[in-house]
C-alpha cells in the first residue's frame, strides 16, 4: 500500500470521479461529507493562505481511504497552524456547519489505515487540529486518541429517527397535545402541510431567509443568511443538486407560514434551517407541528435532526435517539496557543 499526498486544488479535483465511486456510494455517507459538498465548499470558502494536505491511500491501483484535510496558516506575529478537515473552518459568520465529516475508509482497512496515517500526522508541523461534530464512533475520533492520547468529550449529540421505530402515540402527552392544539388552529386557518416541488425552491429557501434574518435581526443578531458566502453556497448546491434538497411548509392562502429546509441522501433526511411567521403566526407553533408532519411524512429511513444540545434540546421532545458527538479542538504547541490567545485579547480591547 502506499499514499498519495495532495496538496493542489487542480489535482484534487483530478480524483473526483474515483472518490465519489469509491467512498460515495454507500449508504452511510452524510451529505456534507461527500465529494460535491467538499468541492463546492473549496470553490466558496478557499483562502490563499490555506494548504491543501489530501491524504488518499491505495492499495495496489484502489484507493482504501481518503483523509480530506487541509492547514490553515493565518498571518501575524504568531503563526498558530491549524489542521482542518475539508468542510470546516471558514468563517464563523458565513459558518455552513458541515457535520459528521471523518475520514473514509473501506471496510477491512481501518486498523492498518489508522496505524499508517497516525504516523503521517506526527510528521506534521502544526499546532493544533480543529475538527468539529462527529459522531463517537467515527475514524477521526480514534485517530486523535490513538496518536496524541486526545480523549473526545461527547458536547452534544446527534438527534435522530428511525422511521420505522417512531410512532406519533409513543410521544409523550404534552407533546401530542401540543400538536393538536396546533393543527387545530392551523385548520381555522384553511393551512395546509405540503412537501415542495423543485421549481419551487428559490422562491422557498427566500422565504425561509426572510423568516430567518426577521428572528434573528429582532434580538440583535445579523444571522446566518447576512452572508453572501453562505447563500452563494446553498444556492449553487441546490441548483446543481436538487436531489439532495427537500423542503417543507405548512401554507396560509398560498403563502408559507413555516418552512423546513432539509439535505437529503438515499437514506436520510437531514433537518439543516427553518423559519416561520412569527409576527402573524408564533402563537400557533408552526415550526413545531411542521416536524412532526414531516416525521410522519418523511419516506426515507432516518429523520435526522443533526447536532444539538447534549441536555435540555428541542430535538428530543420529537422522539429521537440521542448519540454523542465531540468537538475536538487538540492543543499540540501550547505555549503558541495561549500567546496567541493572550495578543488576541489584547487586540480586542485595544480596538476603538
Amino acid at each position: 500500500m502506499h499514499w498519495q499526498l495532495i496538496t493542489q486544488l487542480a489535482e484534487l479535483k483530478k480524483y473526483d470521479s474515483l472518490l465519489t465511486k469509491t467512498f460515495y456510494t454507500r449508504d452511510n455517507v452524510c451529505i456534507s461529507n461527500t465529494i460535491n459538498w467538499l468541492q463546492l465548499w473549496i470553490e466558496h470558502f478557499w483562502q490563499p493562505n490555506w494548504l491543501l494536505q489530501v491524504y488518499i491511500l491505495f492499495d495496489k491501483n484502489t484507493p482504501v481511504a481518503f483523509c480530506p484535510f487541509y492547514l490553515h496558516k493565518p498571518k501575524g506575529l504568531i503563526k498558530l497552524i491549524t489542521l482542518y478537515p475539508i468542510g470546516q473552518g471558514e468563517p464563523e459568520a458565513s459558518e455552513i456547519a458541515s457535520e459528521y465529516n471523518d475520514i473514509y475508509i473501506l471496510v477491512g482497512y481501518e486498523n492498518e489505515v489508522l496505524q499508517l496515517l497516525s504516523k503521517e500526522l506526527k510528521t506534521l508541523k502544526i499546532d493544533q487540529i480543529k475538527w468539529r461534530a462527529t459522531l463517537h464512533n467515527s475514524h477521526i475520533n480514534r485517530l486523535l486518541k490513538t496518536t496524541f492520547n486526545y480523549q473526545p468529550a461527547a458536547t452534544s449529540a446527534r438527534y435522530i429517527i428511525k422511521r420505522d421505530c417512531w410512532s406519533f402515540e409513543r410521544l409523550s402527552k404534552n407533546t401530542r397535545d401540543r400538536y393538536k392544539r396546533s393543527v387545530r388552529q392551523l385548520n381555522k386557518v384553511n393551512a395546509t402541510f405540503q412537501w415542495i416541488a423543485a421549481a419551487d425552491f428559490e422562491h422557498y429557501a427566500g422565504r425561509l431567509a426572510q423568516f430567518h434574518q426577521a428572528r434573528w435581526n429582532k434580538i440583535g443578531h445579523a444571522g446566518a443568511f447576512a452572508e453572501s458566502d453562505f447563500n452563494a453556497f446553498h444556492k449553487n448546491y441546490r441548483t446543481n443538486h436538487p436531489n439532495h434538497i427537500n423542503i417543507s411548509a405548512i401554507v396560509v392562502d398560498n403563502q408559507p407560514i413555516a418552512i423546513n429546509y432539509y439535505l437529503a441522501d438515499k437514506t436520510t433526511l437531514y433537518f439543516y434551517q427553518c423559519g416561520w411567521d412569527e409576527s402573524n403566526y408564533a402563537k400557533f407553533s408552526p415550526g413545531f407541528a411542521l416536524h412532526i408532519w414531516s416525521i410522519e411524512h418523511c419516506k426515507l429511513e432516518y429523520y435526522d435532526f443533526m447536532m444539538g444540545g447534549l441536555n435540555d434540546s428541542y430535538k428530543a421532545k420529537f422522539g429521537c435517539k440521542k448519540i454523542p458527538m465531540a468537538n475536538n479542538h487538540v492543543i499540540l504547541t501550547k505555549w503558541k496557543f495561549h500567546v496567541n490567545r493572550l495578543i488576541n485579547k489584547i487586540t480586542k480591547y485595544l480596538k476603538p
